[in-house]
Order: structure tokens, then sequence, then C-alpha cells
């Protein structure tokens, strides 16, 4: 049996914990940490951590998916100190392809992870105490399902409602399994006008013909058991499925199979897009997900995936020169902390993670907690290959020959579905432990602003110098580049409040900068006003995604 295919079928055993006493078991010591999860494993293993922690975890259902699944959104913060909704938050974000269940995983275990560290490991105490952690660990639990319903395909969008009988499959990619190993390869077929050959250096894999070099092509390539008068039928935009990943604004794909009938099409996206928008606490996002911009930075001359045609100079590609530093930095910590080499899937137009940076403005990182290893000029298929080879895992069905029902005998063969997404059971537990480490000290370097001092002069016949200090001590600037830019993030406020008998000479009553940067930067504002001595006067501090609202007592004397 594949390696890759263990997980999946024994995704389906009853949890054996169900029968103990809540309070002499964790509900995920024998679930998440060895097997993936599928959707009822997932509620347990969430409403289990929810109901041991209540103190510091709060779960509620964030959205229900078009197949009536709920969407979890866990909160973490203890619960003194300000309201968790107005402190400077992480989001954690898992699931947005259905197949990639090692992101799930990852943001469960790192759930876990804070909520029995809290009080025993200092990091976490203080992230807990003064940050907020939202986790929302499946955003498409119809497509996860999809990984369980059709174990054999690889399939990271969800179902269109409308076409529940095909699975999210729709006419052109149903395919049959024409060699009996209950997976749904790759078929080639030999045609004169093909244009593929087997690769002489690996030739597991296809690759065009050079004619060139004299090379003559003689395959083409479908799915398995594709019925061809299917693959130009008509399919209307978004009934082939959707895949949550590629459903955002920003470099949306037009017109491209499984990205939608239009942006934020989908409910899941929807409630997540106006989740950003609307809770402005989020200072910094994590997304576990196929794509990466943490083992490999993007380019500084990154270009618009194929299909997405560079738009107007306003609309940028790559990271703003400014907020490049932060990427790098936090990049180097996350290649120490996790160790791991090699790196994500490439072209991620219309994705989460790029919406979060570039609509929303806050530094936004992705990680496929698994990644290819190595590097070099190799394809990514030869250092699949490669790796699997050294690893023992079975994830490439070699060539065979096999019949077609209508073009006769082919060669069936190709990647092991899922294989290349998600590792093998026994690797879970230490990636997700290395991506919680990671998700600990990222959380720590949220920005926050403090009132560091205020100070009051008297310039004599009631007239009074009103100082305040404000200064963000942690690695984080309140705003990015790109937050400046997309001018969605509103600018740090410092106001006194109207009193009775005060009257501001000099220095608007509300005042204003753009941002702050971290590590000990700072501003300090002035205002001239006159009342009586003794008058209070209430000063206030605004930072969304730095501390929210604060407020301070000034006496005039």
């Amino acid at each position: 049996m594949p390696r890759s295919l263990r997980g999946p079928l024994l995704a389906g055993i009853a949890l054996l914990l169900t029968a103990l006493p809540v309070a002499q078991v964790n509900p995920l010591a024998a679930q998440s940490h060895d097997r993936y999860l599928n959707q009822a494993d997932l509620t347990q293993a969430l409403r289990g951590l929810a109901s041991q922690h209540g103190n510091l975890a709060t779960l509620e259902e964030f959205v229900r998916s078009d197949g009536g699944r709920e969407v979890w959104k866990m909160t973490l913060a203890s619960p003194s100190g300000p309201d968790p909704d107005w402190r400077p938050a992480l989001l954690v974000v898992a699931g947005l392809e259905g197949n990639h269940l090692i992101g799930t995983s990852a943001a469960v275990y790192l759930a876990e992870h804070l909520l029995t560290s809290y009080g025993n490991d200092e990091a976490v105490t203080r992230l807990l105490d003064e940050r907020t952690v939202y986790i929302l660990p499946r955003m498409n639990p119809d497509g996860a399902e999809l990984y369980w319903s059709f174990p054999g395909y690889e399939l990271p969008w969800k179902p269109h409602p409308d076409a529940p009988d095909q699975g999210g499959l729709n006419v052109r990619e149903i395919g049959q399994d024409l060699n009996g190993d209950g997976l749904i390869t790759m078929m080639r077929v030999r045609d004169p006008e093909g244009t593929l050959i087997p690769d002489p250096d690996e030739p597991r894999l296809m690759r065009n013909a050079n004619r060139a070099q004299a090379e003559r092509g003689m395959y083409r390539v479908y799915l398995e058991g594709i019925e061809l008068e299917n693959v130009d039928a008509y399919v209307p935009m978004g009934s082939d499925g959707v895949n949550l990943n590629r459903n955002f604004p920003h470099e949306y794909l037009y017109y491209q199979p499984h990205v939608g009938p239009h942006q934020v099409s989908e409910v899941e996206t929807r409630a997540l897009a106006d989740f950003m928008f609307e809770q402005v606490n989020i200072a910094a996002v994590l997304t576990f997900s196929l794509y990466d911009n943490l083992r490999s930075l993007p380019p500084t001359n990154r270009q618009p995936p194929a299909g997405v045609a560079p738009g107007p100079p306003s609309v940028p590609s790559n990271l703003l020169g400014q907020d490049r530093p932060f990427y790098q930095y936090i990049s180097e910590h996350f290649a120490e902390i996790t160790e791991l080499t090699g790196d994500g899937a490439p072209n991620e137009g219309g994705s989460f993670a790029q919406f979060a940076y570039y609509q929303v403005g806050v530094p936004s990182f992705t990680t496929p907690v698994w990644t290819l290893p190595g590097s070099g000029s190799a394809s990514r298929d030869h250092r699949w290959l490669s790796h699997f080879d050294e690893v023992g895992i079975d994830g490439f069905v070699p060539w065979t020959e096999a019949e077609h029902p209508t073009l006769g005998t082919v060669e069936v063969g190709g990647f092991v579905p899922n294989a290349r997404v998600n590792p093998p059971e026994s690797e879970i537990e230490e990636l997700a432990r290395k991506h919680a480490e990671f998700a600990v000290w990222l959380g720590g370097l949220l920005p926050e602003i403090e009132i560091l001092e205020t100070t009051v002069e008297s310039r004599g016949d009631n007239v009074f110098e009103v100082t305040a200090t404000i200064v963000n001590e942690q690695y984080l600037p309140t705003h990015l580049q790109m937050g400046q830019r997309v001018r969605t993030n509103r600018p740090i406020t410092v106001r006194l409040m109207p009193t009775d008998g005060m009257t501001v000479l000099t220095g608007n009553i509300q005042q204003q900068i753009q941002r702050l940067q971290g590590m000990g930067d700072r501003n300090t504002f002035r205002w001239l006003v006159t009342a009586p001595p003794g008058t209070e006067v209430t000063m206030e501090l605004f930072a969304e995604r730095a501390g929210g609202l604060q407020s301070t007592q000034i006496t005039l004397r």
C-alpha cells in the first residue's frame, strides 16, 4: 500500500477516546499527530480543546459551507487584560486547498501547543497574555471531504453545489481507473502528432520533444481514463469546483479552471475577506497552504503568473522596497527554527496570502509545512522523484499498459495523487511542532503602541504645554509600506478629549502619524492649552493593529 494513502484509509476509524473522561485524556494525543483528520475528527478535537481550556479558548462557527459543514474559528487569549479583539493579533489560516491536510494538522497542533503550554512556557504565556491568536484550521471542509470520498484523485477544490453527483469533478475530469490500482494518475497515448517524449535523464517523466535536436514527439498525456470527446466540453465558470486559494482578488486568474465565477465568489472566501477588513486588530497572517514565501522569498523582479496580464504601475506584483527587509529577517529565522529546505509550489495568483498583503497591507507569510527538499536546476518533478526514491515513499506509479475503452492500449502511470501535497503520517508531529515554534516567535514580533510618557508644564496665566510620547518596542512596524499604500489601515491617532473649560491654543486637538517603526521608535505630540488649574483631561491613543484604543488621565497643573 502506498504510504501516501494510509492516512485517508485510516481516517474513518472511530475515535477511541470518546469513552474516557475528558479530564483524563488529551483529545488530540491519538488523533491529530499521527493521522489526518476528517471533518468529524477535526470537530471533536477542537471541541475537546475548547472544553478543556475554556478560560483561554473560544470555539465558534466562522461560516457554514455550501455542503452544510462548519468552518471553525478558535480564538486564543488569556482572560486578563484588554479585550482580545483589540489586542494585536496573529491570524493563522489553513485548509484553503481541500487536500492540504498537513496544514490543518499544523494549525490544530498549534492550538494545542498554545493551550497546554500556557503557564509553563514563558513565550507562550506572554503571547496569550498580550496578544490574540485566531486560528481557522480548515477553510475548505467540503473540499477536504473529497480527500476521503475520492481518495484516488488529487482535488484541491470544493465541489460545486449544483453538481453534487460528480463530487467536484466536471465531465472533463472524471476519468476512470484503468489499471485497477485505486488511483487516478495519468495516461500517455502514442500519437504521431504528439509533442512529448520520455525524458532521457529520467524516463519516468515526460518532456517536450526538442525538434532542433532531432527529437520527434511521440505521446500525448491525459488524465487516466478520461474520455477525449469531453475535453472541450462546455463547463460554466465555477461549476468545475473552486480552489479557495485561487478565489481572491490579487492576480486573480480570470477565466481559468477552478478559480470560481468571480473573485471571492464563495461563502468561505467572502467571510475570510470580510474578517480581514472588519477585525482590524489583525497585525500579521500566517497561512499553511501549498505556496511559500518563507523558505523562498519572492524575487525582486517577480512577474505576474501565467494568464495574468501585468497591471498598471499602481498595482504592484512585488514586495515593496521598505517591506522586503522585514520579510528577509523573518524568512531567515523561519529557516533556522523549522530547519526546512526546499520551497513550496510556484504561481500563487489569487491566493489568500497575496490578498492579505496586497489588499489589506499586513505582513503575510505562507508555508506548505512540508516542502520539496533540496534545490538546483533540476525540475520540481525530478526533485520529487529523487526525494521519493531517497526516503522510500511510493509516490510514483510506473508506466504500465492498460486498455482504454475507445483508445485501445495506453500506458498508465505518474505521481500518486496527493503524494506531493501531504507527508507520511509519521512526519506530521515533528513538522507541526517546528511550525508551532515559529508561530509563537512570529506572534512575539507584532507591533504594539504604548504611551511612554505624558508631561504637563505650566506656562503661566492658566496656559499649559501638554506632551505625549508614544513608543513601539516590538519588532514589526505598525504599518508596512504596503499598509500605507492601500489606505485601508487608519493612521495612529492621539487626541485630547474635549473638556469643559479647556481651549486648545496650538496643535490640533487630534493629531496623527502614518506609522511608527519598531524597536523603540517613538513620536512626541504637543499641545498648548488653556484651562483652570486642576482640570482633568482624558488623552486617547488609537492604533488599530497595534493595541487598539488606550486612554490615560492627565491633570493640568
